[in-house]
């Protein structure tokens, strides 16, 4: 009797999974290359930055495109879980035009500053689109992600008598909630887009969103591209940080 209760349930469970695999992929493999601009500021007097930085006007830091890696597991018909991955690197070489104070280290007009920031995010993330028109042509429902950010900022002024070289590292994640639209109009066409994110009031927000259009000539391969913002706003009584990254992108998925 037990076996026979655990063989149905079972077979309820995976009937739906097995059914949606037969008309679609199971597993995508995404890779991805971001074109953005970059726009920013920064003040952190109370942590390693005295003064306010803007990344392009002060320390010459200049737009770079960077790739993205995505693997997204279609769980149902209704519902996808998604890892994604996003290394970005940014560098500047500027003569100051005002002094600079960096963790402890002063920085005077004129001083040649060399910087360097790296920045990696991860992100997991679960959509389930319980809106269902069509039989698959229009599906809208939920994100939930999870953001993590790992970061290292580095200064140095190499043509003093005594180079100077300092560097911070910061780490932080956060959950966040959004929406995720995706437009089925043929087979071989998806248009997607989603937006998610968190506002924390005064203390600031962030918000992730892109839009876009997946080309299938094949079961197993796609060719996608879009459009994405990526905006962060963080602010402390005098202290604050504002981010924005906004662009095109195009890439390429295998699916399995």
């Amino acid at each position: 009797m037990f076996r026979k209760i655990l063989l149905t349930l079972v077979i309820l469970i995976f009937t739906p999974c097995l059914a949606f695999a037969q008309k679609g992929p199971t597993l995508e493999l995404e890779g991805r290359y971001w074109i953005p601009d970059l726009k920013g500021k920064v003040k952190a007097s109370e942590t390693f930055l005295n003064t306010e930085v803007d990344f392009k006007r002060d320390v010459g830091i200049k737009d770079e495109n960077f790739p993205e890696a995505r693997l997204t597991w279609y769980t149902g018909p209704k519902s996808k879980i998604r890892l994604a991955y996003t290394q970005a690197g940014f560098e500047g070489d500027e003569n100051l035009n005002r002094t600079i104070e960096f963790d402890g280290q002063t920085f005077t007009v004129g001083t040649r500053v060399e910087t360097d920031v790296k920045v990696r995010y991860l992100r997991l993330g679960w959509a389930w689109q319980f809106i269902d028109i069509g039989k698959g042509a229009v599906k809208l429902g939920t994100l939930l992600e999870g953001k993590g950010f790992w970061g290292k900022v580095l200064l140095k002024a190499p043509d003093l008598s005594i180079p100077v070289r300092e560097s911070k590292t910061f780490l932080f994640g956060l959950p966040t909630i959004g929406v995720a639209l995706d437009i089925n109009p043929h087979k071989m066409v998806n248009i997607f887009a989603e937006v998610s994110g968190l506002t924390a009031g005064r203390y600031g927000y962030t918000y992730d969103a892109e839009a876009g259009i997946k080309l299938i000539p094949f079961k197993f391969l796609s060719i996608v591209g879009g459009y994405r913002i990526f905006d962060v706003k963080a602010k402390d009584n005098s202290d604050y940080a504002k981010l924005r990254l906004h662009g095109p992108f195009a890439g390429a998925t295998l699916r399995f």
